[in-house]
């Protein structure tokens, strides 16, 4: 059996039997995969207690031929992200990066800048608190880094801007998923209205790095808007719901921005 050291994030894990659990795993030079962690609710020695949601460490997997799991032979944490389990708004948003990162990555597929994202993400979240911001800057950057990103200063269909030199407030464009992002109407053949702010305020997020993301204050309509037409793209390259936006919909009712 083949032996796989790699730095790794945990996006999930489930109780399986008396005393095991399967973990799924977002490994720097593994991909996602899914690991048998057997007595992982019972051992110390080997999990130390580091399978929490998004913790960080180092894995030691096995492969076994023709299983469909690794084994997950121990775990070693370097952050357990402690601040996202005492608050609901950071606990949100991780669960919500954990589960868009496990569905858009295909098994086993190296995505070593989503790692890295995924990774500077967690530590803004864990050291700073949730910002509806950053969140958004981090579903365009995944997004991005996978080859799903929307087009937003151009036409998806065209390449170009049959608008040059006219203000980006000013361009009428069209949302439309199926044909990546934002249409000129020249081109359009279906989709939603986008709002000219809309898609000037998607330019500048896809333009903004995380770290200063939450220095860019969006007022909640907008930020809505942009939440709604980048989720109709995670949507468009995703099977099933993520059951995570429905737990972040309840707190944007509650009043916070999401």
């Amino acid at each position: 059996m083949a032996s796989v050291v790699t730095r790794a994030i945990v996006l999930r894990a489930v109780s399986y039997g008396e005393s095991d659990r399967i973990v799924t795993l977002f490994g720097r030079d593994t991909g996602v995969l899914s690991a048998l962690a057997r007595g992982a609710r019972k051992s110390q020695r080997r999990f130390a207690g580091g399978l929490g949601l998004c913790a960080v460490g180092t894995a030691t997997l096995r492969e076994r031929p023709g299983a469909e799991l690794f084994t997950f032979e121990q775990f070693d944490p370097s952050s357990g992200h402690g601040a996202l389990g005492s608050d609901v708004g950071r606990m949100a948003h991780a669960a919500y990066a954990a589960e868009l990162v496990t569905k858009l990555c295909a098994p086993r597929q190296l995505e070593p800048t989503v790692y890295d994202t995924l990774a500077t993400f967690l530590d803004l979240l864990d050291r700073d608190g949730a910002s509806a911001e950053r969140l958004r800057v981090f579903e365009l950057a995944i997004l991005g880094a996978l080859g799903f990103g929307p087009a937003v200063e151009t036409c998806a269909s065209c390449g170009g801007d049959r608008f040059a030199g006219r203000p980006i407030t000013e361009v009428p464009f069209r949302w439309d998923p199926d044909r990546g992002g934002a249409v000129c109407l020249a081109c359009a053949r279906g989709g939603r209205p986008l709002s000219p702010t809309v898609r000037e305020t998607l330019v500048r997020l896809a333009r903004t790095p995380l770290a200063e993301a939450a220095a860019l204050p969006l007022p909640p309509d907008l930020n809505r808007d942009c939440r709604e037409a980048l989720l109709e793209i995670v949507n468009h390259h995703i099977s099933g719901p993520l059951k995570s936006v429905e737990f972040i919909a309840k707190l944007s009712t509650a009043g916070g921005q999401s």
